[in-house]
């Protein structure tokens, strides 16, 4: 049961039985010149298919070389976060989608640069970052016939790799958001802190932060953390809320009827509900190993 059909429902917020659960994955540009392993340019707008690199495209021969720029700013975001620094080394990702062309991602999996932090919101929660890891980008799809150039209803697709390589730090919270307002609360905290250390503009309309959002229910007052479905590229604060209040009652309505929600990467459309994309991977699909060229 997807929950799609109809109108958006209202929050769940209104229901005292259930406690809403969220973790947030923040992707981030780094403010750097030039791309994580090659010296491509790191630009936005420019002409699709320009700034690219053997590099970025995988082909034989080519090998990485690490952006120590982007580094240095991913201790910086680190330290103002209060996370331990740590040692890093990286690793393979293996995913097959258009836009990763080399069919691998270079990421970090079990030694990040950053981990155990912490960001205190306006209200005075705190909320735990449980990891902040450097990866490279992926190209971007503009999905022809959909509403909006959305994914959902479309009949093709254009890929540009202009922005494949781009430096990435991804933030991963805790999951101690328990509402949508708190978890807005977090994001407008953590682009502040990031355009404070000039680590990124950090501009959701422009897509150099991006957020993928992690939303499970529980009854009120259990510990348990039940299966949670994620919701994918998220660009706008307004998004984000929705997304967390349509996907909560979802998952409500589910238990509600007897049934349970199914691990799940989903997408927010502009009328606020989501859509399935595909059923969420784990990390063995992925079948990371070290990045043998680092």
């Amino acid at each position: 049961m997807s929950g799609a059909a109809g109108a958006a429902p209202p929050p769940a917020a209104g229901d005292p039985a259930w406690e809403t659960v969220v973790g947030l994955e923040v992707h981030v540009e780094l403010a750097t010149a030039t791309k994580l392993f090659s010296a491509a340019p790191a630009r936005f707008g420019d002409t699709p298919n320009t700034n690219i690199t053997p590099v970025c495209l995988g082909l034989p021969g080519s090998l990485p070389v690490l952006n120590r720029r982007a580094v240095e700013l991913a201790i910086t975001v680190g330290l103002a976060l209060e996370c331990e620094i740590a040692p890093s080394v990286f690793h393979r990702k293996n995913y097959f989608y258009p836009d990763m062309v080399k069919d691998y991602q270079i990421s970090q999996y079990d030694e990040p640069i950053c981990r155990n932090g912490r960001l205190e919101l306006a209200s005075g929660a705190v909320i735990g970052i449980e990891r902040a890891h450097l990866e490279e980008d992926a190209g971007k799809t503009t999905h022809l016939g959909g509403a909006d150039g959305r994914i959902h209803g479309a009949a093709g697709a254009l890929l540009d790799y202009n922005r494949a390589g781009i430096a990435l730090l991804e933030i991963v919270s805790r999951p101690d958001l328990r509402s949508a307002a708190a978890a807005r609360s977090y994001v407008e905290e953590l682009r502040a802190i990031l355009r404070a250390t000039g680590a990124s503009d950090a501009r959701l309309e422009h897509g150099s932060m991006r957020v993928d959002v992690n939303v499970s229910v529980r009854p009120a007052g259990s510990d348990e953390l039940r299966t949670r479905c994620e919701v994918k590229n998220v660009n706008s604060l307004r998004a984000l809320v929705r997304a967390v209040e349509y996907e909560a009652q979802r998952h409500i309505e589910l238990y509600a009827a007897g049934d349970s929600p199914s691990r799940q990467t989903r997408h927010v459309g502009e009328d606020g509900r989501t859509h399935t994309l595909r059923s969420k991977e784990g990390d063995d699909d992925y079948r990371y190993f070290p990045e043998p060229d680092l």
